[in-house]
């Protein structure tokens, strides 16, 4: 094993359990003592990625995301062999099941919503910057009938207003509802959902409070789901020379950190230490990319749901299956443009993550 990424260890040990006294034991030149446990060091991510550290400290090759030095490699050699089988809080087909009803997720929610303007000329959702959303919040009933009234050709009246929420009624007593929403909360409620299809819906509800606690920063999604396993890659399609020759220095240095295995976009929040980036993918826009690159493009192309940020959290997003679906906040209620979707090598944002669930990179 000349070579072992953070990624591999992370996930060959998870739900694994680590007998503290053995390890000591067997190095005792490794100070566990940051990790918690009562003599058993239980596979988390939080602590395998305590772990991870402690045996990076023990190699030199400049790269906080591998390691080679034989010193390093044989703590994990050492680990892999020795530590319990139990149960991972995810097996391989939990995550399955999670990428595909986040897949099912994103296609059914924006087929409803298009669905419903082809029917009575008003969607599902309107975004939380629209006219539309302006006007629940100024309590103004009369121009909100109004603009009902335009899109679905008098059919249908204004019903109750709720937080987050819009009912709307037709003379035959049908009711339908019309949900608030902007990016990050478009990409939360698939998640919830990819989360719920899996009967993980304890975990997403944890998941959804540390993002509303963190006022909705999509970075902070994206530890969350770090801490589950997902694997995050780092996307620049322009290559290094270029946002330096435009003088794109934050931009820049954020591909600098992640090419170093740094974490990225740390939040001015507790708890939050930023996002280790397992993988970088960069050169793609307006040149070919080279074989490295394209095959990693056709990986991710490959993957039926993942989670991202761009230009370090500004905008959330998620994707499937080789696209990335956005959520558009100024949408009016009759935009059958308020979810959009673009695929990744001509998606327009410079730089981000994509958070892959785990088997699937």
């Amino acid at each position: 094993m000349p070579k072992l990424d953070h990624a591999t260890f992370i996930a060959r040990l998870k739900g694994r359990s680590i007998n503290a006294a053995e390890l000591r034991s067997a190095h005792p030149e490794l100070d566990t003592g940051s990790i918690p446990g009562n003599g058993v060091i239980a596979g988390t991510t939080e602590n395998l990625e305590k772990l991870w550290e402690i045996v990076d400290s023990f190699d030199h090759d400049g790269n906080v995301n591998t390691i080679s030095d034989d010193a390093a490699l044989s703590i994990a050699n050492w680990l892999f062999t020795r530590a319990g089988n139990g149960q991972a809080s995810g097996s391989a087909g939990d995550w399955r099941k999670i990428a595909q009803a986040g897949d099912r997720s994103i296609t059914e929610k924006t087929a409803a919503h298009k669905t419903a303007i082809d029917r009575i000329g008003v969607g599902l959702y309107y975004g939380d910057h629209s006219r539309f959303h302006e006007d629940i919040l100024r309590g103004n009933r009369s121009t909100l009938q109004g603009e009902i009234d335009a899109m679905s050709a008098g059919n249908w009246r204004l019903g109750a207003l709720e937080p987050g929420a819009v009912e709307i009624e037709n003379s035959s007593g049908q009711s339908v509802r019309l949900q608030e929403s902007s990016c990050i909360g478009w990409v939360m409620q698939n998640v919830r959902a990819a989360y719920g299809g899996a009967d993980h819906g304890e975990r997403s509800d944890e998941i959804n409070q540390r993002v509303k606690e963190a006022d909705l920063r999509g970075t902070v999604l994206c530890e969350e789901l770090q801490k589950d396993g997902w694997t995050a890659i780092f996307y620049s399609p322009r290559t290094a020379d270029d946002l330096a020759g435009a003088g794109e220095r934050e931009k820049l240095g954020a591909l600098n950190m992640a090419k170093a295995g740094s974490r990225v976009w740390k939040s001015p929040i507790a708890g939050s230490d930023g996002v280790r980036c397992d993988a970088v993918i960069t050169g793609y826009r307006g040149m070919a990319p080279n074989s490295e690159t394209e095959a990693q493009l056709q990986k991710l192309e490959n993957v039926p749901f993942f989670v991202g940020v761009a230009n370090g959290g500004i905008h959330t997003f998620v994707g499937h299956n080789g696209k990335v679906c956005d959520f558009h906040w100024t949408a009016q209620p009759d935009d059958k443009d308020a979810m959009t979707e673009n695929p990744i090598r001509e998606w327009k944002w410079d730089t981000g993550l994509y958070m892959v669930p785990p088997g699937y990179w």
